[in-house]
């Protein structure tokens, strides 16, 4: 029996593949490969298994059910004391599942590494490179994708991704060597733009440019590697990239390709897993089997589905959604890619890009959003990403699926596992592109990432079961921007009744159908740092990213403020005292000095409110720190006459806390959200007294 650990975990006897069972009992077989031919305690099994839950009472019940799974496995599908069969045995203070090495495709690797890495020390270049491109194709995707996917976040799974392009690397090493910089040229580029911070990867690039005649590349390719170190880090390049590049300034007769003559060899023993060894297509590893390879824009669909418990749904019933999701993408235009466990990748554009390849790519999530959605034991996540990528096509009429390699296919996985169940997000580049058609917000917390709201135009459809409460919150913005009167309304209701879905309807359509552009700033409120809301209101503002060093942010925040209508020596005050607000500020302890913090951030929202409208969000407000919920009160008053509407939802425990929040305020309303019933519920908006003569007690 063969083990593929390379990719989504598989075991392989002579009858063919064989099933593993749960996510639990694969998840210990996986483990137990990792650690193959050596003892894992029960304690180290049971913290490996449920690294990022709270360990249940019956843990070690269930992982004693899923060794005897799996014993149970390995003998039907190998008979007991068969030469070389894998065996799982208890042995103090745990288990141990010996194999034999050469029965497990990541030891394989290794092993093929090791032997790569050795030729390529004594000088053999061409045997070295033949070891390692060997082991690199026994890769069909990130170790253990199955179960990566699944939540298994095991620093095993990083540190082989790292050793994966150590080996990348030390591949396009024995390839230069060899004189094969043309053939190498595209790899070299992808692996450069997927990891930047790799200096030795940008080296190889730099030298292959050169040897291929593109002196000003290379030198380019110096250029942005510093640019990013020193801005981002602080850091100079290292002397070797230094070195490379003044050789390549001075034409060092020493850079010229020497394709020599390396002696042959027989290659790699353990040829079994080369035959029959197709690796699965994924973003991660092209299929090296003939077709063309084209570098070209394309955009990128990552759909994420979650069917209940894996461990209960059954076989026919993924297949089905799966199958579900590649028909409704191949009716947007799309090419499914690959599609491992729940993760299924689509490319638009990869036979004939098109200028409308990121619109189709957001419909058909939003479609796929809206087919899932009626199904209350399948939740949904999409992800599409734009940028270009070597994509490869099979030729001949029964060419199998594309597969393509590029940063945007790594950015959209990363970006897919921040985004919450129900909802799509794109990257920077896939809003400016579908600007015209695609509403969209600013992603919580995440670093260019736009949350997609609906689609524009005569194709926006637009619902919602709060109809009447969605035309008070319009209603209070029309008067607030046409009126320039700033207000602030409440949101009160139950938990689950609804309050975070009405404003995300409310922001939907501010985006489908505000006639003129209004910025929106939202927050939610937690129990930790006081001004923690005012400080993720102030980064949405000025475009401070959690990836941003601290003088990028401060540059933000100084080119907002400066901005703003006001006398030049108040605001280098105001941007002295919101300095504390930024991600890498430090906020004070004393109440006077968050007042102070807080009275600023105040002033910067009524002025922004003067260059443009602006809506500031408080979700969950009854959270929220005392100062916080002052300054929030104060805002209708302090803003003059600039169009600002902040809306604040809450439970009705913020009444219990502030029995007068609002009370006295001209400018103030509440809105309570009572549950669906089945007639339309009686829901009540309250005005405090204000002397405008056209706003009253109104009953919806």
């Amino acid at each position: 029996m063969r083990f593929r650990l390379l990719g989504p975990l598989e075991a392989i006897s002579a009858d063919g593949p064989v099933a593993l069972g749960g996510t639990k009992q694969r998840a210990t077989l996986g483990y137990l490969l990792l650690n193959a031919n050596r003892v894992v305690a029960t304690s180290e099994l049971v913290e490996a298994l449920w690294e990022s839950e709270d360990v249940p009472a019956t843990a070690r019940k269930i992982l004693h059910n899923a060794i005897w799974g799996l014993r149970t496995i390995l003998s039907e599908n190998m008979g007991s004391g068969s030469p070389g069969a894998p065996e799982l045995v208890t042995k103090a203070p745990g288990y141990m599942l010996r194999v034999d090495p050469d029965d497990v495709d990541l030891l394989v690797f290794r092993r093929w590494v090791t032997a790569g890495r050795a030729e390529l020390a004594a000088g053999a270049a061409r045997d070295a490179s033949r070891w390692l491109r060997q082991g690199l194709d026994l890769w069909g995707g990130p170790l253990l994708a199955d179960l990566a996917e699944s939540g298994i976040s095991w620093p095993e799974l990083d540190a082989a991704r790292r050793d994966r392009l150590d080996v990348l690397e030390d591949l396009f090493e024995a390839e230069l060597e060899c004189g094969h910089h043309h053939s190498i040229l595209g790899e070299l580029t992808m692996m450069a733009e997927a990891e930047p911070w790799r200096e030795r990867a940008r080296g190889q690039l730099m030298l292959a440019l050169y040897r291929c005649g593109r002196q000003a590349d290379a030198l380019s390719v110096y250029e942005r590697v510093r640019s990013s170190l020193v801005e981002n880090l602080g850091l100079e390049p290292g002397h070797g990239l230094r070195t490379l590049q003044h050789a390549i300034l001075t034409h060092d007769p020493a850079l010229s390709a020497d394709s020599g003559g390396p002696r042959e060899s027989a290659g790699p023993p353990g040829a079994r897993w080369a035959p029959d060894r197709q690796p699965a297509l994924s973003p991660l590893a092209p299929s090296a089997q003939g077709g063309t390879s084209e570098r070209i824009p394309v955009s990128a669909l990552l759909v994420g589905l979650r069917l209940g418990s894996l461990d209960e749904v059954s076989p026919g019933e993924i297949e089905t959604a799966l199958h579900t999701v590649e028909d409704v993408i191949t009716r947007f235009g799309g090419a499914v890619v690959a599609a491992i466990g729940s993760l299924t990748l689509a490319l638009f554009g990869a036979e004939r890009p098109g200028e409308d390849d990121p619109e189709r790519a957001v419909r058909a999530a939003l479609a796929l959003r809206e087919r899932f959605s009626a199904d209350t034991q399948t939740a949904l996540r999409a992800a599409v990403t734009t940028g270009r990528a070597l994509v490869r096509l099979s030729p001949g009429p029964d060419a199998g699926r594309p597969s393509a390699v590029g940063t945007l296919l790594d950015d959209g996985r990363t970006m897919l596992g921040r985004v919450p169940d129900g909802e799509v997000w794109m990257s920077g580049a896939a809003r400016l592109a579908t600007t015209g058609s695609v509403a969209a917000k600013s992603a919580d917390d995440c670093s260019d990432a736009w949350q997609v709201l609906g689609l524009l135009g005569e194709q926006a459809a637009f619902r919602t079961d709060r109809e009447h409460e969605l035309g008070v919150l319009n209603g209070l913005l029309d008067w607030a921007r046409h009126s320039s009167v700033p207000h602030l309304v409440t949101v009160l209701g139950a938990p689950g009744v609804g309050k975070s879905h009405l404003l995300a309807e409310f922001e939907r359509s501010i985006a489908v159908q505000s006639p003129a552009p209004v910025r929106v700033l939202t927050a939610r409120a937690g129990g930790g740092e006081p001004l923690a809301v005012a400080g993720v209101i102030l980064s949405r503002y000025c475009g401070v990213l959690p990836r941003d060093a601290v003088e990028v942010a401060r540059a933000k925040l100084a080119a907002a403020v400066w901005r703003l209508p006001m006398a030049k020596a108040h605001r280098a005050q105001m941007y002295r005292n919101l300095l504390p607000l930024l991600p890498s500020g430090t906020s004070p302890a004393d109440p006077a000095g968050r007042g102070e913090i807080l009275h600023a951030w105040g002033e910067l929202l009524s002025a922004a409110a003067v260059l443009e409208p602006l809506v500031v969000v408080v979700d969950d407000a009854h959270r929220a720190a005392d100062a916080v919920l002052d300054r929030l009160e104060s805002l209708s008053d302090g803003a003059g006459t600039a169009p600002l509407l902040t809306i604040a939802t809450a439970r009705p425990e913020l009444l219990e806390r502030r029995p007068g929040w609002g009370g006295g305020k001209h400018r103030a309303s509440t809105l309570t959200l009572l549950p669906p019933q089945t007639t339309p519920p009686a829901t009540t908006l309250t005005y405090r007294p204000h002397p405008l003569p056209h706003i009253r007690r109104i009953a919806v």
